[in-house]
């Protein structure tokens, strides 16, 4: 039988029919009626010329139509790219130029401030999705295989420029049920997802939490705040997808109130490294609660997750490898290294992705053919170690290292060491530029004196940055990121006289 993403809610629409799929301020939506709803979606959107192969864009917050909407795609063997409603259009122009989308669904304040029409053909959510969600329920059968594409993830890259990762069915399906059987989520559980779902992190939770017929809360950056805490508790959340800067702001409402904490069973992070100090403040406040140390990246979508038992004794690591999945540490020459041992990760498993869309080049670079099989393998460009046990260290990604006085550093220690000193909640370093040395920026309630103070009791003075500047906060990109390249243009204003 073909596995394909839309099966996640059709399985589910016949076994939990009544259940509450998905919560938003919104509304509510059963799986029985988020199915109908994505298979009368579909119905309109062949008859609108949709086929198998073409590409459509949802422009969308969070929210029961852009799951819909993808889920109608999928069974039109089409493939969907979310996009973060946020998004520039500097940007937007470009990735719809890449993408080329035969349909754009939006809302018409978000189609008023692009020229969308002149893209493709669009819907949005005031003017006639009422209409397509009246179409009948006839859908043919899928017209793909599971080796198909379903969507693009759109990351930043490193021109500057997004590009875009394409995932299969398969990869997407393999990806889910590994990640499953190391995260044990449960039927009974609510998973609250504020992160947007053009995040891979974000999206991936409809499919995690569909597999096993859990609800799926729906939030919006909006949510990341004062009323976080009450949100959570009205929404009954029980598992909670986290970057640090979230976890940061649930530790700060945590402490002022503890009363307010909601049940948690688990949080899983990702996007960035979460400080082992952050780490010990959750298990305090949450003490029921499981953190999930998680890594990955766009094209393999996760690579390794560290089992909240094994944290005392490995919480350097960031996990052992999914189920299925193998790790593999080789140097300059291409030979494999042995444990302990730094060098260039590659990751072979059913989760690598079929490669970067229009971008034959830079796919032929992170996608090649290795092992006993000469199957494709991802060769991510990560600096990283195994140990004796087979657990992995992520030491940094290429361009997180740099040389200062003549010796390596990596961006990634500096600020584990920074997030280490009393008072810091968030760190990010900015390297050494051609006229400047590497910058510190640190959000936290503390002196200048002292962070230089206590950073030099935990790195080599030759790793210290030539600057350090506090902030109240941290500038986040979309995706509740650190926004280093924000960072980067506030030093040139600093700078320019």
């Amino acid at each position: 039988m073909v596995q394909t993403i839309q099966q996640f809610l059709d399985e589910q629409a016949l076994r939990l029919p009544h259940k509450t799929a998905i919560i938003t301020d919104e509304g509510t939506v059963t799986y029985r009626e988020l199915a109908e709803q994505s298979m009368r979606l579909a119905a309109w959107m062949q008859q609108a010329g949709i086929r198998r192969g073409d590409r459509i864009a949802l422009i969308l917050p969070n929210g029961i139509p852009v799951v819909a909407a993808l889920m109608a795609a999928a069974r039109l063997g089409a493939i969907f790219f979310i996009v973060n409603p946020a998004i520039k259009p500097y940007h937007l122009r470009h990735i719809l130029a890449d993408a080329a989308p035969a349909l754009i669904i939006t809302t018409q304040p978000l189609a008023a401030d692009a020229p969308l029409a002149d893209a493709a053909t669009v819907l949005t959510l005031e003017d006639g999705w009422a209409a397509a969600l009246a179409s009948e329920p006839v859908v043919p059968p899928f017209p793909g295989i599971s080796s198909d594409p379903v969507c693009l993830i759109y990351t930043s890259g490193s021109t500057g420029m997004p590009k875009a990762v394409i995932s299969s069915h398969r990869n997407v399906v393999f990806a889910t049920g590994a990640i499953q059987r190391c995260l044990g989520i449960e039927e009974t559980d609510v998973v609250g997802n504020f992160l947007p779902m053009a995040f891979d992190v974000g999206l991936y939770q409809v499919f995690l939490s569909f597999q096993v017929g859990a609800t799926l809360a729906l939030g919006r950056d909006t949510h990341v705040g004062p009323g976080l805490l009450r949100k959570l508790a009205a929404w009954n959340v029980s598992g909670l997808p986290a970057v640090p800067s979230l976890v940061d702001t649930l530790i700060r409402l945590g402490k002022r109130d503890p009363r307010q904490l909601p049940r948690l069973r688990f949080i899983t992070n990702t996007g960035a490294h979460l400080p082992r100090a952050a780490i010990e403040t959750v298990r305090t406040l949450l003490p029921d609660c499981r953190v999930f140390v998680m890594f990955g990246l766009t094209e393999c979508k996760r690579v390794a997750i560290l089992p909240p038992e094994d944290y005392a004794r490995k919480s350097e690591s960031v996990g052992k490898p999914l189920p299925d999945t193998e790790c593999l540490i080789i140097g300059p020459d291409g030979a494999l290294l042995p444990p302990g041992a730094v060098g260039e990760l590659v990751v072979r498993g059913a989760h690598v992705m079929l490669g970067y869309w229009r971008a034959p080049e830079l796919t032929a670079i992170r996608y090649r053919r290795w092992g006993p099989g000469q199957e494709i393998a991802l060769f991510t460009g990560d600096a990283c170690s195994l140990d004796a046990e087979g657990y992995l260290y992520f030491h940094g990604r290429s361009d997180d290292i740099y040389k200062q006085s003549g010796y390596r550093v990596s961006a990634l220690e500096i600020e584990a060491a920074a997030c280490d000193i009393p008072g810091v909640r968030l760190a990010a370093l900015i390297p050494p530029a051609a006229t400047s040395g590497a910058v510190l920026f640190l959000a936290g309630e503390l002196a200048d004196e002292t962070a230089i103070d206590e950073l030099r009791h935990r790195v080599e003075d030759y790793k210290l940055p030539a600057q350090i500047i506090i902030r109240d906060d941290l500038p986040l990109t979309a995706n509740g990121k650190i926004d280093k390249d924000c960072l980067r243009c506030l030093l040139v204003e600093e700078t320019t006289p």
